[in-house]
């Protein structure tokens, strides 16, 4: 896991600056709690594998739930 790269997104999705009081309160966080960065990092693989998944194989209503559960905007078709 690239726990840099994860902390940027992660600030970035709550429009905060990488050296802002929260993102370095997440990133402490992270480094001291081994349950929130597997899931970190499980959700980022998730993602990742979701991208590169060819669209014709997943059905409009998996894939509508999906974008919806991960709280992330649908990118345009």
């Amino acid at each position: 896991m690239n726990c840099i790269k994860t902390l940027h997104q992660i600030c970035d999705e709550l429009s905060e600056d990488i050296d802002s009081p929260l993102c370095k309160e997440v990133k402490e966080h992270l480094e001291n709690c081994s349950k929130c960065c597997a899931q970190v990092d499980s959700i980022r693989k998730v993602v990742y594998l979701y991208r590169d998944m060819p669209k014709e194989n997943v059905p409009d209503d998996i894939d509508d739930r999906l974008w919806k559960v991960l709280n992330l905007q649908k990118p345009c078709e």
